[in-house]
């Protein structure tokens, strides 16, 4: 009797092959969990077999959170990372590296940024007025917009959102997210190869743009991660 109860009471409790498929939060947080554990098991063997390669491997695991949801709070996070790692690696290999994460990454953002701007609670903000003339305006050269986006400064997130309402296919959209990426990596592996940029310098590239985010959010109220804050609005049929 106790044999048959204990059978029983295992049968309802999860199994680990259900405790692996089982999402793990909001849609976005579960795709990021899941890219994280990808990217660091196969670095795992790499590292093993050629120690050498550290420095790369974990740069490409960084370079999951530095483009995840957590980038918003983090906006300059992984220049200097690039810059660090190309004290200790040849620049072209950096550059890499660094774009072969990013474009994972920013295939992954592709498809939770369609799924988040499909929802029937944002039919309000793609039909504003301002989103229409910016969508249209994407569309007198939607490649070469989203190189500049790539190569500069400016918000990478907004050209994501344009292409993706403008309905731009995914594949021309990374060919020029590389074509802008791609030599922008390379000028920070160069400078991280030729100048020696103090650590507490970088260290303060990275946690003071941070800070400035985080304290703005709390004096205003805002949740720390606000980008996912829509997360309950998530339609019942959204899977």
């Amino acid at each position: 009797m106790g044999a048959t109860t204990a059978v029983a009471a295992g049968s309802t409790s999860p199994t680990w092959q259900q405790s692996i498929v089982r999402r793990r939060g909001d849609r976005r947080w579960d795709v990021f969990l899941r890219a994280t554990g990808v990217v660091g098991l196969l670095g795992i063997p790499i590292v093993l077999l050629v120690p050498r390669s550290v420095t790369l491997v974990w740069l490409g695991v960084l370079s999951i959170p530095a483009n995840s949801p957590l980038s918003p709070l983090l906006p300059t996070f992984f220049e200097p990372i690039i810059v660090e790692a190309a004290r200790w690696e040849p620049a072209w290999a950096v550059t890499l590296v660094a774009t072969a994460g990013y474009l994972y990454m920013e295939y992954v953002n592709w498809h939770v940024y369609a799924w988040v701007l499909h929802w029937d609670g944002l039919a309000g903000l793609r039909s504003r007025r301002s989103l229409r003339w910016g969508v249209a305006n994407f569309g007198r050269s939607p490649f070469w917009v989203v190189v500049v986006f790539a190569f500069t400064p400016l918000p990478f997130w907004a050209a994501r959102i344009l292409a993706i309402l403008y309905k731009y296919p995914l594949r021309p959209f990374m060919v020029a997210t590389f074509v802008g990426r791609a030599p922008r990596w390379y000028c920070y592996a160069l400078l991280g190869g030729l100048v020696r940029v103090p650590t507490w310098l970088l260290v303060a590239v990275i946690v003071v743009p941070a800070g400035i985010v985080i304290g703005s959010r709390l004096l205003r109220g805002v949740p720390l991660l606000a980008e996912t804050a829509p997360a309950q609005e998530e339609p019942p049929h959204g899977t």
